[in-house]
């Protein structure tokens, strides 16, 4: 069996559903690709968190961030009106807990570096608060820091809800999807791209692939493409507890664990990072039971609320913190759009804009040298906060 496309989007988490969806409104025909089923893997099991980078970075990640940040409300309400579907998108702001001298040191350098950001009615991006302040924002907070930073630009989707807005955007704009299907085979003509072939022995052709399987990106096609796109998987575990009401209305984090508050009252605890995992997503006592400790130590009166669930995902992690972007070297119209780490959902509608205009012209607004695929594969700590 054959099959003709103009792009073959090989992935269909967020990323590969907001691309693909970009591709088709452009007017090429896109067949999606995915191993499992759409929006299953990490974008399904993500938090939400839509993250501001790190005030002290000035490179292509910031920029894209803070794009993305600035698109995503008219993002969200353009997927609204097309499919019904509300991601619940809500720019809430995010209060950390510091609980060292070390961090409030961070923390004030962080107020310092962002004095001239303002969030649209002229308040400042980045503030300090004492504990009893923090907990005049938020009652149920605990007091337990020495102070708190609080930034107003954090927002949050509903995971599940954006995927499945952007999976009937897809449907109904007439994206080819193909579920429970693996890519067995890129084709080639010499370097170029001509299309690939699925375990189930279908032949797709297409002039132009984009390649968007998250932790999975390595694995795709030859053994050069996973070298020039050395996407790892980082497991992250969390638990979900619900309350009679919402207990929190912003995002609060204490070290390396988070709160996000839902809407209807449901709280999402996380996450682990577990580098180390491979590709076993199952969970552990070890990574829930420090979930929970870390969520009551935040919000004391979580210790009440039951556990509905837990789960894990697959963040496609890489070397150096930032992702890959791009034409994919030494391949004629192979394109990489993988690898963000925990940015994916804030990543995507940008990413899906530069693929669509890489592909329909040619360039884009961004230099994505430090995001190319193939680059040297160093660690960069610069990435902290990202």
């Amino acid at each position: 069996m054959s099959i003709r496309a103009d792009a073959i989007v090989i992935g269909g988490g967020v990323v590969g559903l907001a691309t693909a969806l970009a591709l088709r409104q452009a007017g090429l025909n896109v067949v999606i690709v995915e191993r499992g089923v759409c929006g299953g893997e990490a974008s399904w099991a993500g938090a939400g968190i839509l993250s501001p980078a790190n005030p002290h970075r000035h490179d292509l990640v910031q920029e894209l961030q803070t794009a993305a940040l600035d698109r995503y409300p008219a993002y969200c309400q353009s997927l609204t009106d097309a499919t019904g579907v509300d991601p619940e998108y809500e720019r809430c702001g995010w209060l950390d807990l510091l609980t060292t001298d070390q961090e409030v040191r961070m923390a004030q350098s962080d107020v310092r570096a962002a004095a001239d950001q303002q969030t649209p009615d002229g308040q400042p991006i980045y503030e300090m608060l004492t504990p009893d302040e923090a907990v005049a924002l938020e009652p149920n907070l605990s007091r337990n820091c020495l102070a708190v930073l609080h930034c107003r630009r954090t927002g949050q989707v509903r995971s599940p809800r954006l995927l499945q807005a952007l999976r009937i955007a897809c449907e109904r704009a007439d994206v080819g999807i193909r579920e429970q299907t693996e890519v067995a085979e890129i084709e080639l003509a010499g370097q170029t791209v001509a299309g690939v072939r699925t375990t189930d022995d279908v032949r797709i052709a297409a002039e132009r692939i984009v390649i968007c399987a998250g932790a999975w990106s390595a694995r795709i096609g030859p053994t050069t493409i996973g070298q020039l796109l050395p996407v790892m998987p980082v497991k992250g575990q969390i638990v979900l507890a619900q309350c009679p009401a919402r207990p929190i209305q912003r995002i609060i984090n204490r070290g390396k664990g988070y709160l996000v508050p839902r809407r209807d009252g449901h709280v999402i605890i996380g996450a682990t990072d577990e580098p180390d995992a491979g590709f076993d997503k199952r969970n552990t006592a070890r990574g829930i039971n420090r979930l929970i400790d870390d969520a009551v130590t935040m919000v004391p009166s979580l210790a009440d609320a039951p556990v509905v669930a837990t789960w894990a995902g697959l963040r496609p992690g890489s070397p150096d913190g930032r992702p890959y972007i791009g034409p994919v070297p030494e391949f004629e119209n192979l394109f990489a759009a993988t690898g963000h780490f925990k940015n994916g959902l804030t990543l995507a509608p940008i990413t899906a804009e530069i693929i669509r205009d890489l592909i329909v012209t040619g360039q884009c607004a961004f230099d994505l040298s430090r995001c190319a695929p193939g680059r040297p594969a160093k660690l960069d700590r610069s990435n902290r906060g990202t």
